[in-house]
């Protein structure tokens, strides 16, 4: 049994109809959740018994989608295919997982993908996202998911994975990093500081170093925005070394 107190009156669910009958003998439970109105008693499809805190319609396009709010969340009538499941925490919106756990956990969606890409590819993240999601108009709106999408450990690894390929294409693999690492390290001339200084931003930027510091890789991509070639040949001699901007 779950309860919750939701504007002043106490709502109940019940793991099964057994302890319903327990507690309310004398009550129904209505026989089709999905034409249940506001106060009616439900069996989920999962066998809880839980009340409809409330019925209602919203409108979508020029239709309108009858739902019903119960404390296992809301559900659209004609096409939610499962009631059921645990209590959620947010009772007034469809779906289980809140648009915060979605943006930072949920799976990689074609525009999350298209965002990375952007990003990987020297865009600043505003201008990146507002061009994988061409539907958003608000930046304030666009700059709160922007930074649960940079928190996100699946987006920061395929925004470092797109950058490995980028690297890779103008001769740059980690293996080419380590090799020269090795070679600077190795090398007892001096002057050697600059260009080990050059080597180290760019594993930053290919996330082999500080990888737990994405946000600093990040401001690295957007300092070199474009990766030209003009830029990877001036890393490679040492010309142009981290904190150097042209």
């Amino acid at each position: 049994m779950y309860k919750r107190t939701i504007k002043g009156q106490e709502y109940v669910l019940y793991d099964n109809e057994e302890e319903f009958k327990e507690h309310r003998p004398k009550t129904n439970i209505h026989d089709d959740w999905r034409t249940a109105k506001t106060n009616q008693w439900i069996k989920s499809d999962d066998g809880k018994v839980v009340k409809v805190i409330k019925r209602g319609s919203i409108a979508r396009g020029k239709k309108k989608v009858n739902y019903i709010r119960t404390l296992l969340g809301m559900a659209n009538c004609e096409r939610t295919q499962f009631l059921g499941g645990e209590p959620v925490k947010d009772i007034w919106r469809f779906g289980k997982m809140s648009w915060y756990e979605k943006t930072l956990n949920g799976a990689l969606s074609i525009k999350k993908r298209i965002f990375a890409k952007y990003v990987a590819s020297g865009l600043k993240p505003l201008d990146a996202y507002m061009k994988a999601f061409p539907d958003c108009e608000s930046e304030d709106y666009a700059k709160q998911r922007i930074q649960v999408l940079l928190k996100s450990e699946k987006v920061m690894n395929l925004i470092d994975k797109e950058l490995e390929v980028l690297l890779s294409d103008t001769g740059i693999t980690k293996t080419y990093l380590l090799e020269q690492t090795k070679e600077v390290v190795d090398n007892g001339e001096a002057r050697d500081s600059d260009k080990l200084r050059a080597l180290e931003t760019l594993m930053k930027i290919s996330g082999m170093l500080n990888t737990e510091k994405k946000t600093e890789s990040l401001a690295l991509i957007q300092e070199f925005t474009g990766f030209s070639q003009e830029k990877l040949n001036a890393f490679k001699t040492g010309e142009l070394t981290a904190g150097v901007k042209e």
